[in-house]
Order: C-alpha cells, then sequence, then structure tokens
C-alpha cells in the first residue's frame, strides 16, 4: 500500500513574559505519530499524524509557526481515505508580565470536506491565569474574519470570534501533560479543536508520546473527527 508524505510545518512555544529570565531565540519541536488497527468489517486501517513546531522569541515579540498533517489509509479502494492539513502562525507581544496582544492566522485544508480551504485571521487579548512551577495556562479571545473557499459554490467570508486556552502541567521533570483548544464561532459555523499529548522523556531532547486530537465542527452539516496517536517527540533550542 502506498502512502502520501505528510509535509509539516508548525512552530512550537514556551511562552515567557519580558520579566522571566532569557529565552532561547529559536526553539521549536517535531512529533510523530502511528497507530494501526484491523476490524472484521473494516478491514486494517494506518493512521499516521505530524507536528511540527518552532518558536521565534524576539525583543518585543513571540513569532509562532505551527503545522501539522493527518493522512488515514485503509485497505479497501471503496472508502475514502483521508488527508488533513493545518497552518498556523501566532504573534504575541506583551503590554505587562501577564498580558499580552495577539495575532493569528490560520489556513486549514480537508480532503473530505466540501471547501477547497478554510482560512482566519484574528487580533485578540490574552493573559497568563496560573504561572507555578508544575502549572501554566493561559487565554486568548479576540474577532477575527474567516474566508472560506467552497469547492462547488461561493466564497464566503464571515465574521467570526476566536477563544483558545492553553494548559501545561509539569508532572515530574521527566514526564508533562499539555491540553490545548480552540472555539472558532462564526456565521457559517463553529469549530472546537481539542489536543491532549502525555509526554515522558527519555532522553532531554527525545520522548515518547500519547496524542489525541479532536475536531467539531457544528453547522449545517455536523462533523465530529477524533484521532489517537502514540509518537516519538523531539525538541530543540
Amino acid at each position: 500500500m502506498r502512502y502520501p508524505a505528510l509535509a509539516l510545518l508548525c512552530l512550537g512555544f514556551p511562552v515567557f513574559s519580558a520579566a522571566d529570565e532569557p529565552v532561547p531565540n529559536l526553539s521549536g519541536m517535531v512529533d510523530i505519530g502511528y497507530i494501526s488497527s484491523m476490524g472484521t468489517t473494516s478491514g486494517s486501517k494506518d493512521t499516521f499524524r505530524g507536528k511540527v513546531m518552532l518558536t521565534n522569541t524576539g525583543e518585543y515579540w513571540i513569532n509562532i509557526f505551527s503545522g501539522e498533517g493527518i493522512s488515514v489509509r485503509d485497505e479497501y479502494p471503496a472508502t475514502n481515505d483521508t488527508e488533513h492539513y493545518l497552518l498556523n502562525y501566532k504573534a504575541r507581544h506583551y503590554l505587562n508580565p501577564l498580558e499580552f496582544f495577539t495575532f493569528r492566522g490560520q489556513w486549514e485544508k480537508d480532503l473530505l470536506s466540501a471547501s477547497e480551504y478554510q482560512a482566519f485571521v484574528s487580533l485578540g487579548l490574552g493573559r497568563e491565569l496560573i504561572k507555578t512551577d508544575h502549572h501554566f495556562l493561559k487565554i486568548e479571545l479576540g474577532p477575527g474574519v474567516r474566508h472560506t473557499e467552497w469547492s462547488q459554490a461561493a466564497t464566503e467570508n464571515n465574521a467570526m470570534g476566536l477563544l483558545s486556552w492553553d494548559y501545561d502541567w509539569k508532572i515530574s521533570d521527566v514526564s508533562r501533560f499539555t491540553h490545548k483548544g480552540t472555539v472558532e464561532s462564526a456565521e457559517d459555523s463553529t469549530v472546537t479543536r481539542i489536543s491532549n499529548q502525555f509526554r515522558q522523556n527519555v532522553t532531554k531532547v527525545i520522548g515518547m508520546t500519547v496524542n489525541h486530537d479532536y475536531r467539531y465542527e457544528h453547522g449545517s452539516q455536523n462533523k465530529r473527527e477524533g484521532i489517537f496517536t502514540f509518537g516519538i517527540n523531539y525538541q530543540f533550542q
């Protein structure tokens, strides 16, 4: 069986304020996951998932580029295989040690979707709610515009609101749990994304991960997708 290559470009993000200790100018991570399943009626199915993350921390701005790809293949030609790609850009400028201004741009393509692609840009404000040695939580909220390029319909532009949150739990020196989510609400549909990851360090830069990614779109045709993978994670700075 032949599988398409997943090209992923993403950027990861330790978020720090100007009052913190100096951080590396460039840091990032690569995470590659895979899971195989077999059923009596559905046959064997292989799921590949990849994420790449890079963060550039400047004197005034933190620039975050991110991307991920998912490919699902099974042995039945009549079944629709799927590929899903997501690219993100985020910029943060801290107004004080806890609050920051944020700009975000996103592009998404799903081969099983009725749209060629969907993209949005948004502006907003964010705040760090919890920041301790073991727990870190921040939220962002702001308005934006969503652009949808339909395959067989007119292009749409809709005003939207964006809510996002990011929780990081340092369980121990070698294990960490992260939970990230966004709600993208517009007139045509509301998209909720949830991403969970547990990472267990093998070395200082390499770890084993368990990932669960979930996407739910509430609109004219409600669509729910979830993927569970085991992976290898590499971090650098």
